[in-house]
């Protein structure tokens, strides 16, 4: 995939990303070849989704860790969803938002290089409900959409099963959805359409 277009709205340096990103190559590998099933590939991955998810998940930790208050104000900001990875915390809880905005940089400069291993698969049944937001071929327009072609199967998922399980997340007393739109949409899946998908875009090409 081109990144050029998603760099260029980027206000990260990349080459200073390049090095704090070097904490993140046990779980994404350097230059985000994925090492781990069920940890999502970075490489080419829209800058804005990217900054928007670290900044999410750094106000999770901090909450967490008790040197942050939520307030129902905050829910404005965070663009009605909030990320919550409590694996992250100790990797995000420090960063300012200058080093978040240098990490996305560097990963949206780079030319996704999943390898695939297996030939594409039919489009499953219910597909199409994805391509309004992610792409045909999951390659989203919109800068705040992630691209899904050629992620790591397991990560997928792993994401629509939670999606599918909390339509409603509990998180520190404050009942809020993280994303509406793909909570519904995970609730009309089947176990097996959910595993199908995840296949399936983790075949697609992430060139473009």
């Amino acid at each position: 995939m081109s990144t050029s277009d998603v760099y260029a709205a980027s206000k990260g340096a990349a080459q200073k990303g390049r090095v704090i990103a070097e904490t993140c190559a046990n779980c994404h590998g350097i230059d985000s070849e994925i090492k781990i099933a069920g940890f999502p590939t970075l490489a080419g991955q829209k800058y804005k989704y990217m900054a928007k998810q670290l900044r999410e998940m750094r106000a999770s930790a901090k909450i967490r860790a008790g040197t942050q208050i939520f307030k129902s104000s905050d829910t404005s900001s965070l663009m009605r969803a909030r990320r919550s990875n409590d694996f992250m915390d100790p990797f995000v809880i420090e960063l300012s938002d200058t080093e978040i905005d240098d990490i996305s940089a560097y990963y949206a400069s780079l030319r996704c290089r999943a390898v695939m291993t297996a030939l594409p698969l039919p489009a499953p049944k219910l597909e199409n409900r994805c391509q309004i937001c992610h792409g045909k071929r999951g390659i989203a327009k919109n800068s705040n959409i992630p691209n899904i072609a050629g992620q790591d199967a397991l990560y997928l998922e792993q994401q629509m099963q939670a999606f599918w399980s909390a339509k409603l997340q509990k998180d520190d007393g404050q009942e809020r959805c993280r994303s509406a739109i793909m909570e519904g949409q995970a609730a009309k899946l089947s176990d097996k359409d959910i595993a199908d998908i995840s296949l399936y875009y983790s075949r697609l090409p992430c060139d473009g």
